[in-house]
């Protein structure tokens, strides 16, 4: 917590106090060493005077010091001492030749530490204060209504009327002087309390910071590493300590290289990394994983590298459970599931589609044209949108024109419009698609099936950026991004001379290569998903799950049709289910003549699939229900095994002592 204002008076004040009594001390010796022992008459006095005023000055310090921590209101004690300099600074320029003194300068010290005691008030004040006394010392040495001591025997007691103007000149630029500093001495004594104050945050943050760091990192279920940039090891958690067996501190010191022998030529810009490991001979194999970020300081500066070990034996065990159950299991989908991985309305998060989601990023804030090419179905149209919705031109228009779809005879008034009367039946003028998309994007699909002359009048669209309508003789100027797509092979058909290269190459400044859905298996479950949650809501249908026989059936399928295809097979699923649960008979009938052939029954026990009960299955199949029930039981036998012993259970099992606990308390079987 930040300390209070109070706190901060205490505090500076303490500061003034003890700068005052050492400036008083070295004031003090410096007038008995040089002035004291040498003056007579006069100026004998003046300095027996100043001396006294210093040793006054002096005690009060020292006795202001002492009392400090019993003052109750610190504002009227900073207000006092601010008094006192004045007063002090005053008696000093009296005491060293008044108008002729050196010293008015020290008002500006006396300003200053107003200024650091109580910020822009105590500095007016002070300021006020000088100007008051000076003003009223000049005025009565004038007038001679006070005589100045020196210790000069040129020192006057009086000035000549005709030296008033000089004096006047002098006063005002003292006093004028005195509110500057004060003004400029507040500001800046302000900032820097005020930035002083940020910095105790930023410590007292940096503190939190780093105690909620130490225990992160203690309480991470992986193992960390921290070394240095010769690969000596500065710290270790707890559970790099389990991994290994030891006490954590006795890592300390050690090589990376000479713990973990898989790790000697690993970087920290490679992919993770899984070895085989045992701590010590006779001991089971261990599979770790591990991953390593290079440490740096706030100029960029390697200081070290951090290693996060994981034991995954387990994981690796539980994956090769989940291959054998798959197998015979199937998957289930839940409506209640989580969000389906999407971008921009494409479904997926494959390796392939993720490359489409970059490329498809890094377009949209460009006008540049794009080729989009693919098979049919796999959702070109869907790029095409998603580039324009992610652009700056997602508030403009996005027109969609199917080139195989229009007849060749329309297609040019369709996309460039025309007049009133440029034809028979041209009753009334037409913008064209192109005109309707400006400002916006236009989406030309089956760019391929555009006649060769169309091709030229598009070329020249695309090269000039107007068109011309039919039966206008001067161009209009239209801002039109264009994106192109298309089934074919555009570098075939340009060597077939079917189509336009000069315009092959204006269309292909960009391309953007659809996977087929037989290239991307990994999407399949989250597509089937995607269609089977958006028909049910669509269908007012409560479609639960697929059969485990059903979906190996979709699995399988190899999609020639690819999305638009397997959207159909879903939507006739789900109108055709009678149930919650899509099942084999709901599927459309051509699946089943290209699905595997089913081992035959005479090959298996009576009402036995693969080893499992037929019922198991009719119920339809929840896979991590069952993989968790599976994972209690194993828990269940190792602790009978072990004797209830924790540590010796985990040995049986081969993880870790803090990933059993970690499993135990998740089936509240600890």
């Amino acid at each position: 917590m930040a300390e209070t204002a109070l706190d901060s008076l205490y505090r500076r004040l303490q500061w003034f106090l003890l700068a005052r009594l050492g400036i008083a001390t070295c004031l003090l010796g410096a007038t008995v060493l040089l002035y004291y022992r040498t003056l007579s008459g006069t100026s004998a006095a003046a300095g027996r005077l100043l001396l006294w005023i210093l040793a006054g000055t002096y005690c009060f310090s020292l006795l202001s010091g002492i009392l400090l921590a019993q003052v109750r209101n610190l504002s009227f004690f900073a207000y006092s001492q601010i008094v006192f300099d004045t007063l002090f600074v005053s008696c000093t320029i009296l005491l060293t030749g008044g108008l002729e003194s050196p010293f008015p300068f020290l008002y500006h010290l006396a300003i200053l530490n107003a200024a650091l005691l109580l910020f822009r008030p105590g500095a007016l004040w002070a300021a006020t204060l000088a100007a008051f006394c000076y003003g009223g010392m000049v005025t009565l040495l004038y007038y001679g209504l006070l005589s100045p001591v020196s210790f000069h025997a040129a020192a006057v007691s009086s000035l000549d009327p005709l030296l008033g103007f000089p004096v006047l000149v002098q006063l005002v630029v003292h006093v004028t002087s005195f509110y500057v500093i004060a003004i400029l001495g507040s500001y800046l004594t302000h900032r820097l309390c005020h930035t002083e104050s940020l910095l105790d945050e930023r410590d007292q943050a940096l503190g939190r910071l780093s105690s909620l760091y130490q225990g992160v990192i203690q309480n991470l279920e992986s193992g960390v590493l921290i070394t240095d940039l010769g690969g000596h090891v500065e710290y270790a958690n707890g559970p790099m300590g389990e991994i290994f067996n030891a006490p954590p501190d006795r890592l300390i010191g050690r090589k990376v290289a000479d713990l973990l022998p898989a790790l000697s030529t690993y970087q920290p810009s490679s992919p993770p990394c899984e070895f085989p490991f045992r701590e010590c001979e006779g001991a089971s194999e261990r599979i770790l994983r591990a991953t390593c970020s290079t440490l740096c300081d706030t100029y960029g500066n390697s200081i070290g590298l951090l290693y996060n070990i994981q034991d995954i034996t387990g994981v690796k065990a539980l994956e090769q459970e989940l291959k054998e159950a798959e197998a015979s299991e199937g998957i289930s989908l839940q409506n209640s599931g989580p969000a389906v991985d999407s971008f921009a309305g494409l479904v997926g998060c494959s390796e392939g589609m993720n490359r489409v989601y970059q490329l498809i990023r890094k377009v949209a804030e460009s006008t540049t044209t794009v080729l989009i090419t693919g098979e049919s179905g796999t959702g070109k149209e869907l790029v095409a949108r998603a580039i324009h919705d992610t652009g700056p031109r997602a508030q403009r228009p996005f027109v969609p024109v199917n080139c195989g779809a229009i007849p060749e005879s329309l297609i040019e008034s369709e996309l460039f419009g025309y007049l009133k009367g440029a034809f028979t039946g041209a009753t009334t003028t037409r913008l064209g698609l192109f005109r309707e998309a400006d400002g916006g994007t236009i989406f030309l699909d089956e760019i391929g099936e555009l006649s060769l002359p169309l091709q030229v009048k598009l070329l020249r669209v695309l090269q000039e950026h107007e068109v011309t309508p039919i039966g206008a003789s001067k161009g209009v100027p239209i801002d039109v991004r264009v994106l192109a797509a298309t089934n074919k092979n555009l570098e075939e058909e340009v060597a077939a001379g079917r189509f336009r290269e000069d315009l092959f190459y204006r269309l292909n400044v960009i391309r953007i290569a659809l996977p087929p859905l037989r290239e991307r298996r990994g999407d399949l479950p989250l597509l089937i998903h995607h269609f089977l949650s958006r028909f049910a809501a669509a269908s007012g249908r409560t479609i639960r799950q697929i059969s485990p026989q059903a979906m190996r059936i979709l699995l399988d399928h190899s999609y020639p049709g690819n999305i638009r295809e397997l959207e159909n097979i879903i939507q006739y699923a789900v109108t055709m289910a009678e149930e919650d649960t899509i099942r084999t008979t709901d599927l459309p009938p051509y699946l089943h003549q290209h699905s595997p052939q089913q081992p035959s029954p005479t090959a298996l026990d009576p009402g036995q699939a693969n080893g499992f009960s037929l019922d198991f299955f009719r119920k339809g199949v929840s896979l991590d229900a069952e993989l968790e029930e599976y994972e209690q039981r194993i828990l269940r036998a190792a602790l009978e095994k072990a004797g209830g012993v924790q540590k010796k259970a985990a040995e049986v099992l081969g993880i870790n002592y803090r990933s059993l606990r970690h499993r135990l308390q998740k089936y509240r079987l600890s």
